[in-house]
Order: C-alpha cells, then sequence, then structure tokens
C-alpha cells in the first residue's frame, strides 16, 4: 500500500522532533540544512555527523559518514531509541 506525501511528511516531522529532544537532552545540537531533509548533529565545533531522511522507497534515516566511531555508535543508538518510543499508530512497519 502506497503512503501519501502528506502521511510521509507528517512521520518524518514526529520522526525529527523525536530525535532533536532526545539528542537536545544528551548535549547534542542538531541544525537544518536549508531547503533539504539534512540535519548535521554537532558534536564539537569541529565535529559533526549528517543525518539524513531518505525518502521512499527507503523510507529511513542515515547518518554519515558511516564509520565504527563510538560516539556514531552512540547518536545511532539514541536516534533509534527515539523512533521506536513514538506512539505505535505514527510507526510504519516494514513489510
Amino acid at each position: 500500500m502506497k503512503k501519501s506525501k502528506a502521511t510521509e511528511a507528517q512521520r518524518v516531522a514526529t520522526d525529527i522532533a523525536a530525535i532533536k529532544a532526545a539528542l537536545h537532552k544528551r548535549g547534542y545540537r542538531l541544525r537544518k540544512q536549508p531547503k533539504q531533509p539534512v540535519w548535521k548533529v554537532i558534536i564539537a565545533p569541529d565535529h559533526f555527523y549528517t543525518l539524513t531522511y531518505q525518502p521512499a522507497p527507503i523510507s529511513a534515516w542515515v547518518l554519515h559518514p558511516q564509520n565504527n566511531d563510538t560516539r556514531r555508535q552512540a547518536i545511532e543508538a539514541i536516534i533509534q531509541h527515539a523512533i521506536k518510543k513514538q506512539p505505535v499508530n505514527l510507526i510504519r512497519t516494514a513489510s
């Protein structure tokens, strides 16, 4: 079943609100990139990760650069946990 763009946009908005709150709570800052579904997760003034939303058919959040850094793994875990804590009716399940 194909989701409408409005439904997808609402899901992305609720996802990013939960992600921003969870990261801010742990001391990270987020900065939105203009006219793109991209956010910088700022760890230090000279170090950041890029959080991107990949639209359908992928419909997933991606954190770049993809390395095995422990800071990246911690941020990824925070993001995953924030998305899973949302109300069940807003989370899409993989089919």
